[in-house]
């Protein structure tokens, strides 16, 4: 997974929760991802390797934030979103944003070391 190219960590625990740097689409070698479905799927991907590099999962994610170029295409990312969650789903907002040139979503969550069973 890239480091990010900035002055923030790509994740930092406060407690029991692990605040997760918004995710992009771009792959390990740097290229970002084709269209929206693949660069959500690789936000996913990489989201789930911070995770992992915390000792949590998906399961652990209690909130996430979905920022997209367009607002337009938040059917489209949804879709890809609900293969990657399962419920009860994490607790969600979404907006339409400027993002960095050529990406198309960008994903930030928060994940819970100790969740507990809600719905």
């Amino acid at each position: 997974m890239p480091r990010p190219p900035a002055p923030y960590s790509s994740a930092r625990r406060a407690g029991d929760l692990l605040f997760v740097s918004g995710q992009l689409g771009f792959r390990p070698d740097g290229t970002l991802a084709g269209d929206l479905g693949a660069q959500t799927r690789q936000a996913l991907a990489n989201l789930d390797a911070v995770l992992g590099e915390h000792g949590l999962g998906r399961d652990d994610v209690v909130k996430c934030q979905v920022f997209l170029a367009s607002i337009a295409d938040w059917a489209a990312m949804n879709a890809v979103y609900q293969e990657h969650f399962a419920k009860p789903y994490p607790a969600r907002s979404a907006f339409g944003v400027q993002l960095h040139p050529g990406a198309l979503v960008e994903i930030e969550a928060v994940a819970s070391y100790r969740v507990e069973a809600s719905s």
